[in-house]
């Protein structure tokens, strides 16, 4: 499978190690709280041997535990003593699970179960019923079961609060955050957590610094120093690193266990690692592989810095930790974390072959190839499904990359789908005796077999990477038919992980590699090679749709949050008169989609490589930022000669009034209103605005709801003085103050505390920030200023949705005329799309960059004036103020008036 997917396979294997890490305390904390008060006698012999068997356990000898154990359940059933053979029982599933001895340990723990709930339920049988329902949760999530395994867990926890023992239902709400973390539901697991290990009402996403300074307790008992690590987890993966941080800094300095504090160093460095300090996490790392003193957790922590060195490309380090990375995977019990080591460890080196500069220093696919087929057979013996999966899926795609290689060696590009610059480097590659399409045979053949255990196994995480390996397989093999239904399969598969994704923060850092090739992928596939091509309508109706679809998917993941769902509206019936226009960026070509109200939608094809395009748009925006005499003129006509010259013809038919871009990529960051056709600027043609995609709200004119105004700005310097002084802000409020009814608050009123109380006590159509503010493709960093602080988008959502809970009288428009997107971020228009959707506003009126603040005054003068005098909408409105500025001598430059861009209704 594609390297992409390996984030969720390490996750797994790591949350198996920690529950390793956790089976001592399991038992420790059973075996020391339990009390033989009215139950039948017991021999002091059994006991002992109980007592001796557990201490082989603890020492790691497990198959002498089981052998004495298996003693002791055949003494207590000659005694009829049934309380002791569902305990025992309990144990040896346990024992067994950590061999990956599976139907040994199944049978042993329903044996258990059925004994315990057939005596009668006293405090002493509750508390080893509770016990063993805990045991069987831990056996569940160790197989990767983590949906049954919460099952288990939460009858424990019910058991346990019958009889009042609280380590216990501390214990097993804790296993139940691990099996929410499983499932990818960690908004669920933090508040489950936070439920249990605070003593006050503090809920867990409210968490900081400066209150876990207060919280938490410089006394934990090992029990609630899990529960706290576990808790740091499922921050980190949420994204808040500094609190995160905080919490595993405090444990670190209580814990006596090496391994938990192993287990703490290697949090510790992931965290570090997520913070870009790689010298401070490789540190860590190491701490974590020193410190560890069973072989599990250095080879956990091993495969951890490993992969950092691979990222920093530290080949001669890389080597070293290779040879004593291979040889403690040698010294590993035969379980499910040695299959998925040996699976991750395979996948590193596949990343090292593609990030070696020379094929001296990459590693061997033959290496590769047996690390995978050794992890297939043990998987198949322990009937580990997701191991069998995984190498499989992944034999396959070792495959898929050697035959691209092989395909490279004749080719410049491997058919459009890797660039071959991008190609796998091995020092044996002379050692492949298949040619690149026997390769694919062999690659499609295995694909096809981990695909179809993953489906019956209903594991749409793995799912989609098969589809959409296998759709590049197929494709490579020239069934473009079939390739492309394999991408489809694969997009629906990603649409049905919308939660995981969304809300794992670990998956931000790789939406750009696990998700978007798909989409773009699909597209390249859907749409026309070049304009001689004859056009699929079936196919261009999909490529559309699938660009909505990936537009939402970016905003969900910009928000790591679902903030949005896929409802297009029908433009025809809301503006007869307006065009959507698609651009779409592949690798080797711009396809521009044109749909317009009633009619088969249209394409256009300009052959040019990404990297030229990019070059261009930026070439553009510079110029027309820098307020250069001449040059933007060039680069806005040859946008305009890709975007919008190819479909003149139909926009006059159909008398299109109306030009609506869903732009993509670094099109966001584009001034569309000043592409020029050679005599015109477009907004002197056509209206035009901005949509993330045609998920609008409910569409109403503007004039229905009244313009009254709520504005804020600032005019003077403030504690956030890196920021000038908006001089002409007072300017920009008289102007509105003569044409709408309206509240200002300006500088020293401009407070958090203050907007709040305005829209709390009063609903405004128009919203107005004139401030400074930033647009960021990370929404930490998308903001505006207010006098005692910055307004991040996530509390400025809160602020408004808090106005209009119940989303009936919703904000119009909302205005920002003094932000700018986040210099040098090619994808900081994301955060404007993405600050437009979150606010909940109808339509935003926002600028590109910072403008000249007289400048910005005039044009917002005049577009309320539009607004108000003339009744237009707000594209009509904004239109007619920037064509007022292009007849202005001072302000004609598109610098002055370009920035200004609407987002969503244009009505």
């Amino acid at each position: 499978m594609a390297n992409v997917d390996k984030t969720l396979l390490i996750m797994g294997s790591l949350i198996r190690f920690l529950l390793l890490l956790f089976l001592s305390l399991v038992l420790t904390f059973s075996w020391s709280n339990f009390s033989f008060n009215g139950v039948m006698a017991v021999s002091p012999q059994l006991l002992q041997g109980e007592q001796q068997a557990r201490e082989f356990y603890q020492q790691g000898n497990i198959n002498r535990a089981i052998e004495s154990w298996l003693t002791i359940v055949e003494d207590y059933q000659k005694q009829g003593n049934m309380l002791g053979q569902g305990r025992v029982l309990s144990y040896l599933a346990l024992a067994y699970g950590h061999l990956g001895q599976w139907e040994k340990a199944d049978s042993s723990i329903n044996k258990s179960l059925n004994i315990l709930q057939s005596q009668p339920q006293d405090g002493t049988v509750s508390s080893t019923l509770a016990e063993a329902w805990n045991i069987q949760g831990t056996l569940f999530l160790a197989k990767g079961n983590p949906l049954a395994a919460l099952s288990s867990w939460e009858e424990a926890t019910v058991t346990y609060e019958k009889v009042e023992k609280s380590s216990g239902i501390l214990r097993t709400n804790i296993n139940q955050a691990r099996a929410l973390q499983a499932l990818g539901l960690y908004t669920q697991a933090c508040q489950k957590l936070g439920k249990n290990l605070f003593d006050q009402e503090l809920k867990c996403d409210s968490l900081t610094v400066d209150n876990i300074e207060l919280i938490l307790s410089n006394n934990l008992n090992s029990l609630e120093q899990a529960g706290w690590l576990s808790l740091a987890q499922i921050l980190r993966k949420k994204g808040d690193l500094e609190t995160s941080q905080a919490i595993l800094d405090r444990i670190l300095d209580q814990v006596t266990s090496q391994e938990t504090k192993a287990d703490i160093l290697l949090n510790i460095g992931q965290s570090l690692e997520l913070q870009n300090d790689f010298e401070g996490a490789k540190n860590s790392y190491q701490q974590s592989i020193i410190t560890a003193t069973n072989f599990e957790s250095k080879v956990k922590a091993q495969l951890t810095k490993l992969n950092l060195l691979i990222i920093q490309k530290s080949w001669s380090e890389a080597h070293e930790l290779l040879i004593s990375l291979e040889n403690n995977l040698l010294r590993l019990t035969l379980n499910q974390t040695k299959v998925d080591s040996q699976i991750y460890l395979a996948n590193l080196l596949l990343k090292w072959s593609n990030l070696s500069d020379t094929s001296n220093l990459s590693p061997s696919w033959k290496m590769v190839k047996n690390l995978l087929e050794n992890a297939q057979k043990q998987a198949e013996s322990l009937a580990y499904e997701k191991g069998i999966i995984y190498a499989t899926g992944d034999l396959g795609e070792l495959y898929e990359k050697l035959a691209t290689n092989q395909l490279c060696q004749y080719n410049n590009v491997a058919n459009n789908l890797e660039d071959c610059s991008k190609k796998y480097r091995f020092i044996d590659t002379n050692q492949i005796n298949l040619d690149s399409n026997q390769l694919n045979q062999k690659a499609k053949q295995l694909t096809e077999q981990a695909l179809i255990r993953s489906q019956s196994q209903q594991r749409p995480n793995i799912t989609y990477v098969l589809q959409w390996q296998l759709g590049r397989i197929l494709h490579r093999l020239n069934s473009e038919q079939e390739a492309i239904a394999a991408y489809l399969e694969s997009v629906r598969n990603l649409q049905a992980l919308t939660v995981d994704l969304a809300t794992n923060r670990d998956n931000q850092f790789s939406f750009q590699e696990k998700v978007e090739p798909v989409y773009r992928e699909l597209l390249s596939l859907l749409l026309p090679k070049n304009n001689q091509e004859i056009v699929n309508q079936e196919n261009l109706e999909e490529a559309r749709q699938q660009v909505e679809s990936f537009q939402v998917a970016q905003l969900n993941n910009f928000f790591n949050d679902i903030c949005v769902t896929n409802e297009p509206v029908d433009v025809g019936k809301v503006d007869p008169g307006a065009a959507i226009i698609y651009p779409i960026i592949l690798s080797d070509r711009l396809a521009v989609i044109l749909s317009l109200p009633d009619q088969s939608l249209a394409v256009h094809i300009t052959k040019i490589t990404q990297e030229k395009l990019e070059n261009q748009v930026r070439q553009f925006r510079y110029n027309v930022v820098i307020r250069s005499q001449r040059e933007f003129f060039n680069d806005a006509k040859v946008l305009h000669e890709w975007l919008v010259k190819p479909f003149l013809e139909t926009l006059e038919k159909y008398s299109i009034k109306t030009l609506v871009f869903v732009p993509d990529g670094i099109l966001r960051n584009a001034p569309m209103n000043a592409l020029y056709d050679g005599k015109k600027y477009l907004i002197e043609n056509y209206k035009v605005a901005l949509s993330p995609g045609l998920t609008l709200l409910s569409p109403e004119m503007l004039q229905k709801q009244g313009l009254t105004t709520l504005f804020a700005g600032l005019t003077e310097t403030f504690e956030q003085e890196e920021f000038i002084p908006l001089l002409y802000v007072k300017q920009e409020l008289k102007s509105i103050q003569k044409k709408v009814p309206n509240t200002a608050l300006i500088n020293e009123e401009f407070t958090l505390n203050n907007l709040n109380n305005k829209l709390n006590n009063q609903s405004f159509p128009i919203v107005h920030f004139a401030t400074h503010g930033q647009f960021s493709s990370q929404f930490e960093e998308t903001f505006i200023v207010a006098w005692d602080s910055y307004i991040n988008v996530l509390e400025l959502e809160r602020i408004l949705k808090e106005n209009d809970p119940t989303g009936s009288s919703p904000i119009e428009l909302l205005i920002l005329s003094a932000c700018e997107t986040a210099s040098g971020d090619s994808r900081a228009a994301l955060g404007l799309a993405g600050f437009a959707v979150r606010a909940g506003a109808r339509s935003t009126l926002a600028t590109l960059w910072s403008v000249n603040d007289q400048a910005a005054a005039e044009i917002i003068g005049e577009f309320y004036k539009q607004l108000s005098d003339n009744k237009l909408s707000k594209a009509e409105a904004l239109r007619q103020a920037q064509l007022t500025m292009l007849k202005n001598r001072w302000y004609k430059h598109p610098f002055y008036w370009s920035a200004y861009t609407l987002l969503g209704n244009w009505l």
